[in-house]
């Protein structure tokens, strides 16, 4: 590393010119505030063409001030020899070197350029020409003689920021570590290597992505040759159908029709021998029938004289016996009337006969008005099993009318179903007002029917406006009704309107406008809350059925009924007529006398008459039977009479329809033959073969499925929209080629990848040993300069392993022990002004001690500012105690123990007014004993 020897300036703010020495160890550079100490610095700082300051002032605000178009910078340095023997600015071989800086205007902006000379080289001297080089040219050479990036970060530092390094976090501290030691470029050329791999990475990630696309293209150009090859086979394939396999399978069709007509018309033939056969059998059957018909007419005209003429004898037997049997009654009731003459009186008898005639007319008209009730219940019964409902007598009058005037309508009770019978009570109480209302079918015929309705006085809704019941709200008893049609418009809405509630708490909580009901038919509305529930159902099938049962009961109940008062009218008969024989009896003796002999005759006949009267009934029932038994025979002849003639009409209709037949199919048949003969000829030899056709036929049964195959390959190809550009097939094989490609490029990329990564990761592991010897070195050298300083310091070496975040996290820890009072961190707040300024030099000098290149120089603006006089002395020795050319600034409001480690002190001074150029810098040079 090179010090500086001197400093010669030239136009350079308001500096006319001068030449300053630095060849002292410590420059202390003192003066007034604005006195031009940092100007100094700064010519110093653009000679090494160091600019990234943190300052608005470079070196072009400088040349601003003063007027003139160039200016010079001419700083002499060193060059000896290190310990390994070479040179900073080699080939360069001289003891000193020059660095000069030309700065001009050109076109409007300032320009610099650069020279290195060996030796002490006045300005005059490369006024004229020389090799001039440009900045970065020129920083690449002295980065060559030590001054690194590191070095310059750190001649930047501003006034009063001595104390900054030690502000550094340890990961901070550890790059400029590494950058100093110029690790860090091996680091950053790792690092570099691997943001290239992630750019190969992604870029990798990219053709995937590509090749996912072209994957997809791929695919969906093979999806676009299938689509072709399949639209081009359907194709065929309907051509095929149309051109070959349909002539083909018609004529098979033809073949087979005609030899199956053939075989028709010989079992025709057949049928109508075996018919013409049957038929004169059935003639010849009913030929006979009619004999026997005959017959049979014959001996019944014998048996019907047989039974009247016994019928005859019965009458008058029976006659006579009935005739004794009333005289012999008429005698036993003379005699018993003559026995209880005696205690009967008249009076009595009267009034009895009169209450029995009373009663009798009583059940006389029950009887007459349950044999009318009978009749309806009889009536409505029958209505039940043809499925009709039960009406009253105006609605079935008012029904009958519209009938009648061709008005077509039902009733609400046909409409409704309930579908839960639990709540058929409510259902039932809320709709009996409408359940004689009447609902017409066609709305047109709505004032037909109420003028009707006006003419009969028709007391309930005739409505023509009908809507279909929408979807029910939950709860309501809407939800429990289905209707079998589309009912009144209005009454769905009011059934809506209604919800059910188990009883009268839960409504009682309901809102005040909800309407609603129990099961048992209590309703709450806005009028208020009442009972309706009760009454027969008339709604439902379950209505029907009820009601149906209970008609069953009541008609029951007038059989018993009327079988209880026919035993009691029997009884009354009796009664009265033993009531009126007695009344009749007073004159009963006389009777006896007078008709004594008639009845004497009639008890003796009446067994002979009785038993005369039993045998002609006898008689009478067998002649009855055999009548009847001829009966039935003529009646069996007839129908073998009627059967047989319609058998034989039969057969005779059958063989006209045979002929008919039998000619139809002939001409058919020949038919068939003409065309299948022309459609054959029309045909290749090889298609109308027997095997060709019957091969037709095995793929497909019939003509009907060819053209049903044909027209679903034809819906099929219009619907599906086939490809049917072939270029698809050459787009394929491009797409497959390139995907093939790509897939093949994507291969050698990731191996190559991998193979980089493996071999960066190996290098920068194999690396991570020299950046671990650099941290060791400026460890050891800040312990070494620690105990120069008379501060314990220690630094704890960082974890570097070969992990991209581990090496980025990774940071350097460096304690400090001042006065042996504890360990305290780099900027953790508790070491004072003067302790942060050692911290800070420790660091910096640690940066530049090299044991094999000592020297090197440091720009420090003001590192006294927050000491005092102890301190001042403490960083004097210090300083002194290392191998650095130091270069600092100080005021001089300062105490003068600044100055006792100066080698050589350089005194600005602000410039006059009025004057044009400051004056030069003064130099004091200390003599050392």
């Amino acid at each position: 590393m090179f010090e500086f020897r001197s400093l010669e300036v030239v136009h350079w703010d308001y500096w006319q010119r001068f030449e300053l020495p630095l060849d002292g160890t410590i420059v202390t550079v003192v003066g007034p505030n604005g006195s031009g100490k940092t100007t100094l610095l700064d010519a110093l700082r653009t000679i090494l063409a160091i600019e990234d300051r943190d300052t608005a002032r470079d070196y072009k605000t400088y040349l601003r001030h003063n007027g003139k178009s160039h200016a010079w910078l001419r700083a002499v340095v060193s060059n000896r020899q290190d310990r390994r023997g070479g040179r900073p600015f080699f080939p360069l071989k001289d003891e000193t070197v020059t660095l000069f800086c030309r700065i001009r205007k050109k076109g409007g902006e300032w320009v610099r350029d650069y020279r290195i000379a060996g030796g002490d080289v006045p300005i005059e001297e490369n006024e004229q020409g020389g090799d001039w080089m440009g900045v970065r040219d020129y920083r690449v050479r002295l980065a060559g003689a030590g001054l690194t990036r590191a070095i310059c970060r750190v001649l930047t530092l501003e006034q009063g920021a001595t104390d900054k390094l030690c502000q550094y976090s340890p990961r901070e501290l550890l790059q400029l570590v590494f950058d100093v030691f110029e690790d860090k470029a091996v680091l950053d050329d790792y690092q570099r290597a691997r943001n290239e791999q992630f750019d190969v990475e992604r870029e990798i990630v990219q053709l995937r992505q590509d090749l996912a696309g072209l994957h997809v293209r791929l695919e969906a150009a093979r999806a676009d040759v299938r689509s072709y090859e399949e639209g081009r086979s359907l194709r065929n394939e309907l051509q095929r159908l149309q051109a070959e396999i349909a002539p083909k399978v018609e004529l098979a069709e033809l073949r087979t029709e005609t030899l199956g007509a053939r075989a028709s018309l010989v079992g025709l033939r057949r049928s109508l021998f075996e018919r013409a056969a049957l038929r004169d059998a059935a003639r010849a059957k009913h030929a006979e029938a009619l004999v026997a018909v005959e017959q049979l007419r014959e001996r019944l005209k014998q048996d019907r004289s047989d039974a009247r003429q016994a019928e005859a004898q019965f009458q008058q037997a029976r006659d006579l016996a009935r005739d004794a049997e009333k005289l012999i009654q008429r005698h036993d009731e003379l005699l018993v009337s003559d026995a209880e003459r005696g205690a009967v009186d008249a009076d009595t008898l009267a009034a009895r006969i009169e209450q029995t005639r009373t009663r009798q007319a009583e059940l006389h008209f029950e009887e007459k008005r349950d044999r009318q009730r009978a009749a309806e219940l009889t009536a409505e019964l029958a209505a039940h099993g043809r499925g009709e409902n039960p009406v009253p007598a105006d609605e079935r009058a008012f029904r009958q009318a519209l009938d009648a005037a061709g008005i077509r309508h039902r009733a609400l009770t046909e409409l409704v179903d309930i579908r839960d019978p639990e709540w058929a009570v409510a259902v039932e109480a809320v709709l009996r007002p409408y359940r004689q209302l009447i609902v017409l079918e066609n709305p047109k015929d709505a004032r037909d029917a109420w003028r009707l309705g006006e003419q009969m006085e028709y007391r309930h809704f005739v409505v023509a406006d009908r809507a279909p019941a929408g979807k029910a709200s939950a709860g309501t008893l809407l939800e429990v009704v289905r209707f079998a049609a589309d009912p009144p418009a209005w009454l769905p809405r009011q059934l809506d309107r209604i919800r059910r509630v188990a009883d009268i708490e839960h409504g009682a909580k309901l809102p005040k406008d909800q309407d609603w009901i129990t099961r048992n038919g209590y309703l709450r509305e806005h009028r208020g809350g009442r009972h309706i529930g009760g009454g027969p159902q008339v709604f439902g099938a379950g209505a029907k059925e009820a009601r149906a049962q209970t008609l069953r009961v009541e008609q029951a109940t007038l059989i018993q009924r009327a079988q209880a008062r026919e035993a009691e009218l029997q009884t009354l008969r009796q009664h009265l007529a033993a009531d009126e024989a007695r009344l009749r009896g007073l004159d009963g003796a006389q009777e006896l006398v007078s008709r004594a002999a008639e009845f004497a005759e009639a008890k003796a006949r009446f067994p002979e008459l009785s038993q005369a009267a039993a045998d002609a009934a006898e008689a009478m029932q067998a002649a009855k039977a055999r009548l009847d038994a001829t009966l039935q025979d003529d009646k069996r002849a007839d129908t073998a009479v009627a059967t047989s003639a319609y058998e034989a009409e039969r057969l005779e209709r059958e063989l006209e329809q045979a002929r008919t037949q039998i000619d139809h199919q002939r001409r058919q048949l020949a038919r068939r033959v003409v065309e299948f003969r022309a459609r054959r000829a029309k045909m290749p030899a090889a298609w109308r073969s027997p095997d060709a056709l019957a091969a037709a036929r095995e793929e497909y049964e019939s003509l009907h499925a060819v053209r049903k195959e044909i027209e679903r390959i034809g819906e099929r190809i219009a619907r599906d929209r086939y490809v049917e550009d072939d270029a698809c097939v050459a787009l394929r094989d491009k797409i497959g080629a390139d995907h093939h490609d790509m897939e093949t490029t994507l291969a050698r990329r990731e191996s190559h990848l991998d193979r980089a990564k493996r071999l960066t990761e190996e290098a920068r592991g194999a690396y991570l040993n020299v950046l671990r010897a650099t941290v060791r070195r400026y460890r050891k050298n800040l312990i070494a300069l620690g105990e120069l300083a008379g501060i314990a310091v220690d630094a704890e070496m960082p974890e570097l392993v070969n992990d991209d975040v581990a090496l980025a996290q990774a940071g350097l820890s460096v304690r400090f022990d001042f006065d042996r009072k504890g360990w305290i961190g780099l900027d953790d707040g508790e070491a004072s002004g003067g302790q942060q300024v050692m911290k800070s030099l420790l660091l910096l000098v640690a940066l530049l001690r090299d044991e094999d290149q000592p020297g090197g120089f440091v720009f420090i603006d003001e590192p006294f500012a927050h000491l005092d006089v102890f301190n001042i002395e403490k960083v004097g020795r210090f300083l002194r105690a290392t191998d650095a050319q130091y270069i600092l600034t100080t005021p001089i409001t300062h105490n003068l123990n600044v100055y006792e480690p100066s080698d050589l002190v350089l005194a600005t001074s602000k410039r006059r007014p009025g004057g044009q150029w400051a004056e030069p810098v003064a130099v004091i040079k200390r003599q050392r004993d």
